[in-house]
């Protein structure tokens, strides 16, 4: 049996919470390989580590992007595929193209697909939602980030200022949000059931899923934003709409070993879709394995058999 590696960042010291769960998953998705038997062992990304591996070594691929260097999280890949090395997950094109989420919007637009809309300065009473252009983990997004029209440049230039690093505006749209996690092959992955982010007793707050929201505790989007993942009869054409077109995004972005979808959906029932992620965190798949009983651990393994197969 071939020898699995979890390839992860090395954790700086004072890490943020995002980045310390880089780890944190790392350890977890090595605890089930080796219980269903695999060799395993943990490395924090080296070069030099990795030049040394022969090509019987499987990499299991969790690198993300390092603090101060979120544009480059996609040549880890790179670097893979250069030293002939298989690996888990979406290649090095994919994590480029989906990493910067102005151009997968601009792909996404000219395939015909829906997405919010670009920022457009003729319309300053618009609603728009102000992004980090290459960040993950939300980084950057705040309340702060939700303006009108009017407002759009001016937080523009105070976010860049202040993160150093580039933001973009789209069209804000106000609705639900659904998450959809896919893994497999790109031109037939496996959609697992589309679940919901319910903003619990939010009123007039807005509805956005902010950094702190996903990773800061005892904050009111943390403790208020829940995942819903039981379904109403009344969505099943929604859901249903939702798998179609995350399929249609595996293929455009050609989305091999695992990603998500992100979507939100307006008061007609459309939807819109926020970003691809080619590189996201497994919770979604532990969370909708345990809901629907599946096997998280067959999904885990199923990554690992198709890089030895792929690569």
């Amino acid at each position: 049996m071939h020898h699995v590696i979890i390839l992860h960042n090395t954790i700086p010291e004072n890490a943020p919470e995002d980045v310390l769960d880089i780890l944190t998953q790392a350890t977890w998705i090595g605890e089930i390989l080796a219980a269903k038997g695999w060799e395993v062992s943990l490395l924090p990304f080296s070069l030099q580590a990795l030049e040394q591996l022969d090509d019987s070594a499987i990499i299991f691929n969790l690198l993300d992007s390092a603090p101060n260097e979120e544009s480059l999280s996609y040549l880890g890949a790179g670097i893979l595929e250069h030293l002939g090395l298989r690996y888990t997950g979406c290649t090095h094109s994919t994590l480029f193209v989906t990493g910067d989420k102005q151009l997968s919007k601009a792909l996404l637009l000219k395939a015909g697909l829906p997405t919010p809309k670009p920022y457009d300065p003729s319309d300053p009473k618009g609603m728009y939602l102000i992004k980090a252009t290459n960040q993950d983990a939300s980084l950057g997004l705040d309340e702060s980030c939700l303006v009108r029209g009017e407002q759009v440049e001016a937080v523009l230039a105070e976010k860049q200022k202040l993160f150093g690093f580039p933001f973009f505006a789209e069209q804000y749209i106000d609705g639900r949000e659904f998450t959809v996690c896919l893994y497999g092959k790109a031109d037939h992955p496996t959609i697992l059931p589309p679940y919901e982010w319910v903003f619990s007793q939010y009123g007039q707050r807005a509805k956005i899923i902010t950094y702190d929201a996903k990773w800061t505790e005892q904050t009111y989007g943390y403790e208020h934003i829940e995942a819903k993942y039981t379904h109403d009869a009344e969505d099943k054409e929604l859901l249903e709409n939702l798998a179609t077109l995350s399929k249609q995004c595996a293929r455009l972005f050609d989305l091999s070993g695992y990603a998500r979808v992100d979507f939100r959906v307006d008061e007609c029932n459309r939807p819109y879709i926020l970003e691809v992620n080619a590189n996201p965190s497994f919770y979604g798949f532990y969370h909708l394995a345990k809901e629907w009983n599946l096997s998280f651990g067959d999904m885990v393994e199923s990554l690992v058999l198709r890089a030895i197969d792929q690569r």
